[in-house]
């Protein structure tokens, strides 16, 4: 069985001339001169006294029953002047004419020569009529009627034209005197004028004439047949979707127009030729199968690599050929609604089985091409670029799936809006807007959300965003289903572990122990930062019986804190690396495990004590001891109290140590380089008399030196003399290393104050 693009594409092969069964619209025109015999010149706008006159001097309009003619005003009361009565002059007035004929042969989908006979002047004054009938051929070669509404004051008098199952009431009135309104129609169609009533109407009446008598007369475009087949094929797609949705089932139908459109130019007002008329067949069906039309640009931009094939020593572009295509982007951009109006929708992606036919796809041609010459290091390449108008359609149902192919940056916005909406309104699960939030949030956590979840996924806010939205909604659905994920995943993210600890108050307990056990047995050896802040979170918020239910994943934490090498065979050397310790690593392990496991914290701390190399006493725990002491929640805790003890011995200690100037200018001279002028720098700074040496060599020994005096923190100030060559390095010795001392040893005492509580 064929998919649904081949058949739409089938469908529609026999539409191919646009047009309807009537025709209507304004032209902004110099009045003209208009003379009725015995009358003289009309004044336009009409005059109250001229529409007497043109009364007084007209007949009775008659109206044909078979083969009589017959005045009768119960059927028809209205007054009509012969054209051979009536002149019609004026500069532009046949300019005008023309132009208006041109736009109702468009509109009425027929091609070739017409001509406009003047058949009537009719005036409409107050109570005037015409009940609904057909007009009879008034001329060889007539195919229409064409109604044109001179500037005159009036109101009523809409024109109803039915053709078979359709029909449109058109208001021909212009409040600008400086306009005049039109409407033509096939000379079959039913048509009816509702009763003035108020002021007169002015209007001519002419016949639409085909002159060259061996074409046939025009008929109205019939797509009757194709809109059914048309509206059921999309019934049955959009129905396809609410029961069985297959991968190979298109999300979106993109028929590609024949005709070249520009972003300016783009609308449905704009088509041209089959363009059109495909679009009205499309816009009727998708109406009437539940289903959004838009137009849209399809654009695809290619690049990659070219190869050289010319002979030549100059490059030329033509001496290039497209290579292999490296980048690709495909989008459907640039939305225009059936009202003209532009379109919120965002920039979407396609896949070539939505094309109808899906080898339309393949068919593109390029609209531009451009090669660029190979440059150093990189090659020829090419940059190519297609861009198509196309007209669009999905279900109304799927409009959130066809939102959520844009990715989470259209998504979330979305997402948003109907969660202040709904938190505006009732906040009842139960309403629409709970609900399309609801399918739009599993479609995002179906396509989008586990790219944010795993080790190598780049950070954004979208989880946080995501979460922190179903917890406002109380979407317990939605949050479990993405714990899940990031228990399947492991958790890698620091800053997601708030929300997900205030998504855990809307799930079963013993769900969130196991996946926060699965969780951080997955990842703690790789992400151990962001495991401890999510335990930590939890093990916080919880009751002392609850919290306990942590402790296998605790523990699981625990063996996987960094320290002892022995404990990851596992990772890599680089992998290692990139395991980092700090504050908020300590302070949440030993807050969250004394939520869980006292006992644990205990031994924990007993850990970090024992690998000084990787907790380094004042870099790591002293600021956690600080941040831990300051913090109410965790200031008394035992763990913390011993924390608190084993950093103030260690700055007891230093306090303890003399501190006193040097007494002397011999400094400290642990320099690692064993070469020939770093052993005079050691002497130097050994000599307990010489303060200040001068070191006269080539630039690179100069630096060399400067390099070995700040990479090893002497306690030296070098300058550069420039009075002679080679320059000389000025080395002074200073008391850098006691000064250092003096201000640890007041940043010592001030955490001693601090730290006691």
């Amino acid at each position: 069985m064929s998919s649904i693009t081949d058949q739409l594409f089938k469908a529609l092969q026999n539409v191919q001339r646009p047009g309807n069964f009537y025709a209507s619209g304004t032209l902004e025109v110099f009045p003209p001169r208009l003379e009725v015999e015995d009358v003289g010149r009309i004044a336009l706008p009409l005059l109250p006294l001229q529409a007497e006159q043109l009364v007084a001097i007209a007949e009775h309009a008659p109206y044909g029953r078979g083969q009589e003619t017959i005045v009768d005003t119960t059927v028809r009361r209205t007054w009509q002047i012969d054209a051979n009565r009536v002149t019609l002059r004026g500069k532009h007035w046949q300019e005008n004419l023309d132009a208006i004929v041109n736009r109702a042969a468009i509109g009425l989908g027929v091609s070739g020569k017409i001509r406009a006979e003047l058949y009537k002047l009719l005036v409409y004054d107050a109570g005037s009529f015409f009940i609904s009938h057909r007009d009879t051929e008034k001329a060889a070669g007539m195919f229409a009627t064409l109604v044109i509404v001179l500037p005159s004051e009036y109101s009523g008098g809409e024109l109803v034209v039915k053709h078979q199952q359709q029909q449109v009431k058109l208001d021909l009135c212009c409040d600008d005197p400086s306009e005049i309104a039109f409407a033509a129609f096939y000379a079959d169609c039913v048509h009816e004028v509702l009763p003035i009533t108020q002021g007169c109407r002015l209007t001519l009446i002419y016949n639409l004439l085909r002159p060259d008598k061996k074409m046939p007369l025009p008929e109205p475009p019939d797509y009757r047949l194709e809109q059914d087949k048309v509206t059921s094929l999309l019934r049955n797609w959009a129905t396809e979707f609410s029961t069985d949705v297959h991968e190979e089932t298109p999300e979106k139908l993109i028929y590609l127009l024949e005709h070249a459109y520009t972003p300016a130019e783009l609308g449905f007002d704009g088509l041209k030729n089959a363009d059109e008329a495909v679009a009205d067949v499309l816009v009727a069906a998708a109406g009437q199968a539940d289903c959004e039309i838009h137009l849209a640009l399809v654009s695809v931009e290619e690049s990659g690599s070219a190869d050289y094939a010319g002979s030549g020593r100059y490059w030329d572009e033509d001496d290039f050929e497209v290579g292999e295509v490296i980048d690709r982007m495909e989008t459907v951009s640039g939305w225009r609604r059936t009202d003209g109006q532009p379109s919120p929708l965002p920039t979407l992606p396609f896949s070539a089985n939505e094309f109808c036919p899906p080898e339309a796809f393949d068919d593109m041609e390029p609209d531009d091409v451009q090669f660029h010459e190979a440059t150093g290091n990189e090659g020829a390449s090419f940059e190519r670029t297609y861009c198509r108008a196309a007209l669009v359609i999905w279900p109304r149902a799927r409009y959130l799936a066809i939102i959520n192919q844009a990715g989470l940056g259209a998504t979330l916005p979305v997402l948003h809006d109907f969660c202040q909406r709904w938190e505006t309104g009732n906040n009842d699960q139960n309403t629409g807007l709970w609900r399309e939030a609801h399918t739009l949030a599993s479609y995002m956590l179906r396509d989008w959300l586990p790219q944010h979840l795993g080790q190598n996924a780049y950070k954004s806010s979208a989880v946080r965003d995501f979460l922190d939205t179903m917890y406002r909604l109380r979407d317990s659905e939605h949050l479990g289903r993405l714990w899940s994920m990031v228990a399947a995943n492991g958790f890698y993210h620091k800053e997601n572990s708030a929300t997900l600890v205030q998504a855990a108050e809307l799930l079963p307990w013993p769900d969130v122990v196991n996946w926060t056990e699965q969780a951080i047995s997955t990842s703690a050896a790789r992400a151990p930062e962001a495991c401890a802040a999510l335990l930590s979170g939890l093990g916080m918020t919880e009751t002392t019986d609850s919290a306990k239910n942590l402790g296998a994943a605790a523990h699981a934490l625990f063996t996987a804190l960094p320290g002892d090498p022995e404990r990851f065979p596992q990772l890599q050397p680089w992998e290692r690396s990139r395991i980092t310790v700090n504050i908020d690593l300590v302070a949440d392990v030993l807050t969250g495990f004394s939520a869980i496991d006292a006992n644990l914290a205990e031994n924990t701390l007993n850990y970090l004590l024992a690998w000084p190399a990787t907790y380094d006493m004042d870099k790591i725990l002293m600021p956690a001891a600080l941040h831990l002491t300051e913090t109410a929640i965790s200031r008394d805790l035992p763990v913390v109290e011993r924390l608190r003890n084993a950093v103030r011995m260690h700055l007891h200690t230093r306090v303890a140590e003399v501190l006193e100037p040097p007494a002397d200018w011999q400094r400290d001279s642990q320099i690692k380089c064993t070469c020939q002028d770093c052993a005079e720098l050691r002497a130097f700074l050994d000599s307990p008399t010489q303060s200040t040496w001068s070191f006269k060599a080539a630039e690179a020994k100069r630096n060399h030196i400067e390099h070995s005096i700040q990479s090893h923190k002497c306690d030296v100030n070098c300058i550069t003399e420039r009075s002679s060559r080679p320059y000389r390095l000025v080395c002074t010795k200073n008391q850098a290393s006691y000064q250092r001392r003096v201000e640890q040893r007041k940043n010592d005492l001030d955490m001693l104050a601090r730290l006691t509580v």
